[in-house]
Parts: structure tokens; sequence; C-alpha cells
């Protein structure tokens, strides 16, 4: 049933665990219920994480994580979210000390920014805003 779109491209789902199999930098969900339930796209979105309840980071010194699809690849990860719960990286503090997520605990995934700032990572946008932006000049 996770994760579950609660506004557009947030979502809402439980700690399943830690995990030695992700990098620092990842965050792993179920792969199926990451394709049925959300419109992420590993190879390039990015999500933020908060623990639902607790206090927010400024966005300047949030840290952004890459979703990883979890399956036979990462076995050890993938037990840990059968149904879409998010699997964090072991040993780290995901977001402080004090206010990393804990096994049951609510988190949200937030992928708007990502989500926004595609534009920048296809270069095929960034061509088309460019003509858009010297046609414009041009005619001015």
């Amino acid at each position: 049933p996770y994760p579950i779109e609660t506004l557009r491209h947030w979502y809402v789902t439980v700690c399943g665990g830690m995990s030695p199999e992700l990098a620092l930098d990842q965050i792993g969900i179920n792969r199926e219920a990451l394709e049925r339930n959300t419109a992420l796209d590993p190879a390039m979105d990015r999500v933020r994480v908060a623990v639902l309840g607790r206090a927010r980071r400024p966005f300047l010194l949030e840290r952004f994580f890459r979703v990883v699809p979890l399956d036979e690849r990462r076995p050890e990860a993938a037990a840990l979210s059968p149904l879409g719960e998010a699997v964090f990286p072991e040993g780290d503090d995901v977001l402080r000390p004090k206010e990393s997520p804990r096994t049951g605990d609510e988190v949200i995934l937030n992928g708007v920014a990502s989500l926004r700032l595609r534009l920048f990572t296809d270069p095929d946008a960034i061509a088309k805003v460019l003509r858009d932006l010297l046609g414009d000049a041009a005619n001015s």
C-alpha cells in the first residue's frame, strides 16, 4: 500500500529499517510499490526526507536521496520493504542525529524539487528554453 501520494509528488510511507546494502545518498523502496504508487523515476529523481510530525530543515540544508528500486539484487534491503516501506542507509544519521527515522516512523518523501528542476538535467529541455529566450530577444 505504500508509498501513498498525499500531495502531488509528496509521498508518505513507513520507515522499514536500515540496510548496509544502500549507499549514504540512497533510499530504497520495493520496486513494484515504487512503480505502482509513485511517479518517481529512479534514474533521475531525488527526494528530500522528513519524519512526519518533526521540524524540517531549511531547504538549502536538506539532503537529497537517490531513490533505489529494491528487488533481488539487494535482498536484505528488499526484505525490509515488502509493502513499499522506505529503507535508509545503515550507519548514517539520515537527517540529524536526534531526528533520523526509526523503524515504524512515518516519513515523507518529497520529490517536488527534483521533478520541477528536472529541466536542468534534460539537455533537450535546456535547448528549448534557450531557443525560446534567444527567439524572444531577437524579436525585441
